[in-house]
């Protein structure tokens, strides 16, 4: 690639500086150049040629950044998106795509009219473990799925005073912020429902839901999802039962430890994860039910910035479409809706 499209990371946050400037550097094709933090230039410390703005009307009047990358709180994610496209802007979006299902759909008009690129950061179609799930299913090592769980539990019984995701605003809570991963994990699997039953609660005493469990009906088959911040045993992440066995892991990938640690996603070895936290496939072989531990694929959160790159200078395909992160939200908003009146809803 000749051309390195010119990037600004709007918010330097956690999200920005784990999930998205390490990989901005290493990925083939596109660079690092602005960012807009409103009361520190901390991103200076890391990235010194980087030019730092106050607010993101002052990054959208330079004409040099391309591709803007949302990482800023939720409630902000679709005004900042409109006006980063209504600019000419390439925009990633941190997940959740936005708070609202319509608003999702005026982005990705919006997108169409001014002929850019529209995608949101659902890194964990890259995770080792769930790329590993999807190879078990291809190979049907456990025959016809008959029953689906995952779960991505933390334990805090304490409130953050200065969290906006434990705040009473749009996007906030659990189900917006590890349930949007896990039901884009389960839409990239099986695809849409045909209905689901949710209970979504607040166990700490919060103003925002810190707990939920999701039931996705299909024919013939059901995929539950569930978190909560009051884990404090070890749950596994996924397990899988179909008509010939099962497939069980625990442990989560460990690329988010590697980032936050100064890891480099180029390293030999990225991505890949300890023989101890292999998950466990068992099966029926000759009558009898084998068990072997089976390799985790390497994970590889990279793939999404080199795929971006890969679709703006040679127009290939989205490996993260728009459509599809709206998809999420529709069912995050219907699932709200089901744990409101108690019912199974219709998708």
């Amino acid at each position: 690639m000749s051309h390195s499209i010119q990037t600004g990371l709007v918010g330097y946050g956690k999200s920005a500086r784990i999930f998205h400037a390490p990989l901005i550097e290493a990925a083939e094709g596109i660079s690092f150049r602005s960012a807009v933090q409103r009361h520190s230039d901390s991103v200076l410390d890391q990235y010194p040629e980087v030019r730092v703005y106050r607010d993101l009307k002052s990054l959208l009047k330079e004409d040099l950044t391309e591709l803007v990358i949302i990482t800023t709180p939720n409630y902000l994610h679709y005004q900042q998106a409109f006006e980063a496209l209504s600019a000419g802007k390439h925009v990633v979006v941190e997940k959740p795509f936005t708070p609202e299902y319509k608003q999702a759909e005026k982005l990705i008009a919006l997108a169409e009219r001014q002929k850019g690129t529209l995608t949101v950061y659902h890194n964990r179609r890259w995770d080792g473990d769930f790329l590993t799930l999807k190879k078990i299913l291809k190979d049907k090592s456990v025959g016809q799925p008959v029953e689906f769980e995952s779960t991505f539990n933390r334990f805090r019984n304490v409130l953050r005073k200065d969290a906006w995701k434990e705040k009473d605003l749009p996007g906030s809570g659990i189900l917006y912020d590890l349930g949007s991963h896990l039901i884009d994990q389960v839409l990239q699997l099986f695809g849409t429902p045909h209905s689901l039953y949710a209970d979504i609660r607040t166990q700490r005493g919060g103003v925002a839901d810190d707990f939920f469990e999701i039931d996705l009906h299909y024919d013939n088959f059901k995929a539950k999802l569930k978190a909560g911040m009051l884990v404090a045993d070890e749950t596994p992440r996924f397990i899988l039962r179909g008509t010939k066995g099962s497939y069980v892991k625990y442990g989560m990938d460990p690329q988010e430890d590697a980032l936050a640690s100064g890891g480099d996603p180029l390293q030999a070895g990225w991505g890949e994860e300890e023989k101890t936290q292999w998950g466990t496939l068992r099966s029926m072989q000759e009558e009898e039910i084998k068990t072997e531990k089976i390799k985790t694929l390497p994970g590889s959160y990279l793939s999404f910035y080199n795929n971006l790159a890969d679709a703006i200078l040679n127009n290939k395909p989205h490996a993260v479409k728009a459509e599809e992160a709206a998809q999420v939200i529709k069912l995050i908003e219907l699932a709200k809706e089901s744990s409101r009146q108690k019912k199974v809803l219709a998708t």
